[in-house]
């Protein structure tokens, strides 16, 4: 997994915790030391740990893993600790034990699918047999899909709902999530149940793969792997461009400019600068940016954009827009809640994925018994509009939900609707 992370700056006296924690997570022995220290190191890294959860029912629930795990087998402890990690609550994306992560020394596998959860269902959007993609899942073991989503839904972590509905397909995926919730036996081959277009309902057999493997069959030319986010496609166009950490271009016959920002990194002075010339046509009666696909990088290189974009020949109402989506996470969320906070942007798609308030700058914590790192946000950041907003997300105007079968034709209704009227 492409891992967000928001700008790093650590006081010496948050070096020191971290040390302290790291010292500690080389010496227990025991999965039981190890959840403990996991709850020690929550508590001590994480700017506000009990937002969301009383200091006494978090240690009772670590203390009551912690006395299971002997008894527990390795992955009925991950499902344990994955759930403690939620019990942080929202506007904690970046704190987790992530599956696809590659400093895991004990890997984790997943079976060979990129899911994505539509408007209709939960279909697939890559496998490494290529006849399922365009399939609706229906079950796993013979468990039904929906069910199986809401055992895994607590468990993972996130910034809000459309966060978990970005990640969850990834956990669910998990073959040691699925044997530790009791769904699968043994985190080896399963069926899976789906139904393609035609109605029919086909069994396949599946065999998880390590997470290396996994994250190089599903590679995407820039992004590597982004759970929440769709494959790259020759088409619709925002796929396409995937490629690119930023790219713009005129449509509508020249009367829109699209601002594809896609990694959260410093333009260049010459994309500026062309960026410029093409918002500030006198033609152009509509300018889009579109961070769909955006997972974050460094939120203090935007500042070029956002100016260009506060600016009076584009902040006017009906002429700003701004896609956005599950997959707009960390320093991407961070740029499209300023937007929000500082322009008359109309923001069209679903919520983001990251939050108007989150915790980031997250430290890693081995456990080094069970084999998995596990990343604690260290610091609050917030870009509300004023004390009182608590929302989890920005939010769309305009809500727009995609379907499978829009997905698969090549649309893309969150641009259509954006450009209507031109």
């Amino acid at each position: 997994m492409r891992m967000p992370g928001l700008l790093i700056v650590a006081s010496l006296a948050m070096v020191a915790l971290v040390s302290s924690a790291q010292a500690r997570s080389s010496a227990p022995t025991t999965a039981a030391e190890d959840v403990r220290e996991l709850g020690k190191s929550i508590e001590q890294l994480h700017p506000d740990p009990f937002r969301s959860v009383s200091r006494q029912r978090f240690r009772a629930e670590v203390d009551a893993l912690a006395r299971r795990a002997p008894s527990s087998s390795r992955n009925e402890v991950l499902v344990g600790v994955l759930r403690i990690i939620a019990l942080l609550g929202p506007r904690n994306g970046h704190t987790g034990l992530f599956p696809g992560d590659p400093a895991n020394v004990r890997p984790l596998s997943l079976y060979p699918l990129r899911l994505y959860h539509f408007a209709d269902g939960m279909y697939v959007v890559g496998a490494r047999d290529r006849s399922l993609v365009g399939n609706r899942l229906v079950a796993i073991e013979g468990t039904p899909v929906d069910r199986v989503l809401a055992l895994v839904n607590p468990l993972t972590p996130a910034d809000n709902p459309t966060n978990t509905r970005g990640l969850a397909p990834h956990y669910l995926l998990t073959a040691e999530v699925l044997d530790g919730l009791g769904v699968v036996d043994g985190a080896g081959p399963a069926t899976f149940t789906f139904e393609r277009p035609d109605g029919q309902r086909v069994d396949a057999e599946l065999t998880p793969l390590h997470a290396a493997q996994y994250a190089a069959a599903f590679a995407d030319p820039h992004h590597g792997h982004n759970p929440s986010s769709l494959p790259f496609a020759p088409r619709p166009a925002y796929l396409a461009g995937s490629a690119k950490a930023m790219w713009a271009s005129k449509v509508a016959s020249g009367r829109a400019v699209v601002f594809g920002f896609n990694t959260v990194v410093a333009p260049s002075d010459s994309f500026v600068r062309s960026l410029t010339r093409l918002v500030r046509d006198a033609k152009v009666r509509r300018v889009v940016v579109d961070v769909r696909l955006n997972g974050g990088g460094d939120n203090t290189t935007y500042g070029q954009l956002t100016s260009l974009l506060r600016s009076p020949a584009v902040n006017r109402r009906g002429k700003l827009y701004v896609l956005i989506g599950r997959a707009t996470f960390s320093a991407a969320a961070n740029f499209a809640a300023e937007l929000d906070r500082d322009t008359r942007a109309i923001f069209v798609g679903e919520p983001t994925g990251g939050g108007v308030e989150t915790y980031g700058d997250t430290f890693p914590v081995l456990l080094p018994t069970l084999g998995w790192n596990v990343y604690i946000a260290a610091r609050y950041h917030h870009r509300k509009r004023g004390a009182g907003d608590r929302r989890l997300a920005v939010g769309a105007d305009i809500r727009v939900d995609l379907t499978s079968a829009q997905y698969f034709s090549g649309r893309d209704p969150v641009l259509e609707r954006a450009l209507r009227g031109l």
